[in-house]
């Protein structure tokens, strides 16, 4: 074969292979796909599931679920409103207001005492579909972030002003949150059941703080070693120890010998110093009660904080952290006493109040809720005031510095939400210390707020960079 066949051959050999190389080109992004679709083919089931089961652990963070957790329970009491109404419509005028007046009342703390209650709220499966936090809530350590917590509080803080003082927004009131203080203990492990326990810490003529524990609800067994513990506190006769360290002062004595005896706890002291919130000792001071008695309310913020340093609740639950809101009530930009809102919802301090704590769920007490409520002696005052929403706006607005001062005996005659908390007029100082400070440090006035956990922060308030 001559040399110029070869080369024909050469170069018809090269375009062939050209153009199998074209054609391979042009096919490969259609054979890419038609691999992309048999593996699609090979795993949709798989495929599918992890989608699904994405969105059903992140379904916390999905959009409006935040509205939905803090607002369903807003909902849930206009349902029960509008259908208690509706059950009641053939009821003469006069009836079908007593009724009326009777169903807002089953939904008041009437006759409880603020600092003998604790408010317990759960995760419902409308707030997570489980009742603990969901994976949207965790870290990168699978514990419950931090920023979550505030998450959680609000769910909470809205069921509790609902069950604590819904009179006030009746009347077109509103509640604004001062400040959130968190003290993290230990973590949340995730797929772990919480709940939030809060109560009222204390107030003064214009704030109120709620105090928020974080806890794991204890178990059968470890509510039986509490149970042990307390009956045997009481056999050794320190059950007024054990009292005070949950935040309730002693009930007033015979005498001032007595009285100032009940007061100090029988606890033990602590080999180094307590440290107070506001960095230093908590100095001994002294408060007059209601009886004129002196008394060491130190003590009592000392069983307090002693208390808030433990691990464990008294009924055996594990608390994980301490929150606690600092809040005051508005009647448009008018600030109300707190304890004149609290009064007004039923809150009463008997004299000879019981030191057992009552614990109520988020709709309501917990036990037998038909039993009828005990009225305190100025629950007649209070229907009067709040028989107009108006007049119990204008009341709020300023209409209570009309009324004289003194206290009135349950009469009405005077500031009957004075005489409400007379009894625990003493407790409430010394639970103010840890939040605004003592005496000592306010130079003679507790209210100053210059101490403690509210002029710690106003101090921090005040630091300039360097």
């Amino acid at each position: 074969m001559s040399s110029g066949s070869l080369s024909q051959t050469a170069t018809i050999v090269a375009l062939i292979t050209r153009a199998k190389s074209l054609a391979l080109l042009r096919t490969t992004p259609t054979r890419l796909v038609n691999l992309l679709q048999q593996a699609l083919r090979a795993g949709p089931t798989a495929a599918k599931y992890i989608a699904i089961l994405l969105l059903v652990l992140n379904v916390g963070s999905f959009p409006l679920m935040w509205h939905v957790r803090v607002w369903s329970v807003v909902f849930e009491l206009r349902f029960a409103l509008q259908w208690h109404k509706l059950t009641h419509f053939y009821l003469p005028k006069e009836k079908k207001r007593l009724a009326l007046r009777d169903w807002y009342e089953a939904h008041l703390p009437i006759g409880v005492h603020p600092f003998r209650a604790v408010w317990a709220y759960k995760k419902t499966v409308v707030a997570c579909l489980v009742p603990f936090f969901c994976f949207d809530d965790a870290d990168f350590n699978l514990h419950m972030s931090n920023s979550c917590y505030a998450k959680a509080l609000d769910s909470a803080r809205i069921r509790i002003a609902l069950a604590t003082f819904p009179t006030i927004f009746r009347c077109g009131g509103w509640v604004p949150l001062a400040a959130t203080h968190f003290h993290f203990i230990r973590e949340i492990p995730m797929l772990t059941s919480y709940e939030v326990r809060i109560s009222i810490g204390a107030w003064d003529g214009k704030w109120i703080w709620y105090v928020a524990r974080f806890v794991k609800p204890p178990s059968k067994k470890s509510k039986s070693k509490a149970a042990a513990k307390t009956k045997a506190a009481v056999e050794h006769g320190i059950a007024s120890g054990l009292a005070i360290a949950n935040g309730v002062a002693s009930a007033t004595a015979q005498t001032r010998g007595e009285e100032s005896e009940r007061m100090i706890p029988s606890l033990t002291t602590p080999a180094t110093p307590l440290v107070g919130m506001s960095g230093g000792t908590t100095p001994q001071i002294q408060i007059e009660n209601v009886n004129g008695s002196s008394s060491a309310p130190d003590a009592v913020s000392r069983a307090l904080l002693e208390r808030a340093a433990k691990g464990t609740e008294p009924d055996g639950a594990v608390l994980y952290t301490v929150a606690v809101s600092q809040l005051c009530y508005k009647q448009g930009r008018i600030t109300v006493p707190p304890a004149l809102i609290l009064a007004s919802n039923g809150f009463y301090a008997s004299p000879d109040a019981s030191t057992a704590v009552t614990t109520f769920n988020v709709n309501g007490r917990s036990g037998d809720n038909n039993s009828p409520p005990a009225f305190p002696p100025h629950w007649p005052a209070v229907r009067e005031v709040t028989q107009s929403m108006r007049g119990l706006a204008k009341f709020f607005a300023g209409g209570w510095r009309d009324v004289p001062e003194g206290r009135d005996g349950g009469s009405g005659s005077g500031r009957w939400w004075e005489d409400a908390f007379a009894a625990c007029e003493a407790e409430r100082k010394a639970r103010l210390v840890p939040f605004v400070g003592s005496e000592a440090e306010n130079g003679g006035v507790v209210d100053a707020r210059r101490s403690g956990l509210s002029g710690g922060l106003e101090g921090v308030r005040g630091l300039a960079p360097v």
